[in-house]
């Protein structure tokens, strides 16, 4: 059931065609995690986020130095404002003023033309929501970048997948290849066998049948190779128009890296998904001191000075010039919010007793998902094991039939029946060793030391 299971597995595979041959370079894992570290797109937008902080933090740091304005200004009154006002001059001139003057008068009170320039300075002396805001920055910038390495693992252990899959599949293929060689021995004897009357040839065709069935099955695994090889090409961010090589799984050397990878030592505070959690519980208990120092007083000075110009034209009796300075230091001081302040203070407080809670659920969950990692690898360290011996055995017995089938003592079903049994059990290994790969990245996953992962 597993070889008909991993069978149909890769004919599904095959539905996607592969690329054709071309020069291709050849790629160890350690040049495909760099290739990806510096092509993969998902990553580069991490990276770009990364600088989105760090452009946040520089624009709340120029906030808190001297915000220096200056202006300047020309004005031509074409149509000058006129202003009402009660006439005053016709009880100044008692008896010689002349009968019929208004009780109100209207009079010019602008000049043709004014202008102006000057500066004015501000600076923030006491504002600690200001201040507290700048630490806000300082740790999104660090979630940022522990974003960005948690995003790296992600495309470390992916790449990884993805290399393993080709060299497991590549190595299934060498393990066909040397089934069809063996199939072809045998299908070479039968004929012989057949010339001179000692087969029929409905056992030559059997043996025919059955090499075809293989030619078959590794005709979809190289399909599936290539279905593999594409992805880690997606993944890299190679160009999918090139070709790509993977050299061939040493599995002495994979073995000696899986016993290596079992460690006791588990560090959960190391790992990118908890550094960041404490991170959002820091930005939480620094949003509550955003929300308490709402409370507090703001004092700011500020300072302008500035030169105006004015008359019918710039000389003569009508011009004059004149300086403005000014010096203020404004102190704002929160009376009565309606107790919305304390509000947000409230939910202030929330919000960090959340995070706690969102901390040790977490670390109770990595801690588990290491633990459980670990017991998977073990266990298909213990599988892989048992169908190397099962595959060994099978290759005995294959060959042990096979000579006693050419001495006359074994029939040609039982040389069918220990070859298929030959190739289920190569197949039964190939499951095992991806499987153990598989868990194998998983537990470096879940240590925090998938970057270790070298070839």
């Amino acid at each position: 059931m597993k070889k008909k299971h991993f069978l149909s597995v890769l004919l599904f595979l095959a539905a996607i065609p592969g690329v054709e041959t071309a020069a291709m370079e050849t790629f160890t894992l350690k040049q495909c995690f760099d290739y990806a570290v510096e092509h993969n797109r998902s990553l580069q937008k991490d990276k770009l986020g990364l600088e989105t902080a760090a452009q946040s933090k520089r624009e709340l740091i120029g906030s808190l130095l001297p915000q220096i304005n200056a202006s300047a200004g020309f004005t031509y009154n074409i149509d000058k404002p006129l202003v009402t006002m009660p006439n005053f001059i016709t009880p100044m001139m008692g008896s010689m003023a002349p009968a019929g003057m208004p009780d109100y008068i209207a009079m010019t009170m602008s000049l043709d033309m004014s202008a102006n320039w000057g500066a004015s300075i501000t600076q923030q002396i006491i504002n600690f929501s200001l201040f507290n805001a700048l630490k806000v920055t300082q740790a999104t910038s660090e979630m940022a970048a522990i974003g960005v390495e948690a995003g790296m693992s992600d495309i470390i252990a992916q790449t990884a997948t993805f290399y393993y899959n080709v060299q497991v599949l590549q190595y299934a293929a060498t393990q066909f290849d040397e089934s069809i060689a063996l199939m072809d021995t045998t299908l070479n004897m039968m004929q012989v066998n057949r010339e001179i009357g000692l087969v029929r040839q409905i056992d030559v065709d059997r043996i025919t049948v059955a090499r075809t069935n293989l030619e078959t099955q590794k005709s979809s695994m190289l399909q599936a190779l290539e279905v593999q090889k594409n992805l880690l090409k997606l993944q890299m961010g190679y160009p999918m128009t090139e070709e790509i090589g993977i050299p061939e799984i040493d599995i002495d050397r994979m073995e000696q890296q899986i016993q290596d990878a079992i460690s006791p030592v588990f560090d959960v505070t190391a790992l990118p998904a908890y550094r960041i959690l404490e991170q959002q519980k820091n930005l939480a208990s620094l949003q509550y001191k955003s929300a308490v120092y709402e409370t507090l007083p703001a004092l700011v000075l500020a300072g302008n000075y500035s030169m105006n110009y004015t008359g019918n034209d710039f000389s003569g009796d009508s011009y004059h010039s004149f300086p403005v300075s000014m010096v203020s230091l404004n102190l704002k001081f929160p009376v009565f919010t309606g107790m919305s302040k304390n509000a947000k203070i409230n939910k202030a407080k929330i919000e960090i007793m959340k995070a706690d809670n969102d901390r040790y659920m977490l670390e109770q969950s990595l801690t588990m998902a290491h633990s459980n990692a670990r017991m998977q690898l073990e266990q298909q360290m213990r599988t892989i094991e048992s169908q190397r011996r099962n595959k060994d055995l099978a290759q005995e017995v294959f060959n042990v039939t096979e000579f006693n089938f050419g001495e006359g003592i074994s029939s040609l079903s039982d040389v069918l029946n220990a070859s298929s049994s030959l190739i289920e059990a190569q197949m039964n290994y190939v499951n095992a060793l991806t499987n153990c790969m598989s868990a194998y990245i998983e537990l470096k996953k879940a240590d925090g030391s998938i970057g270790e992962i070298n070839q």
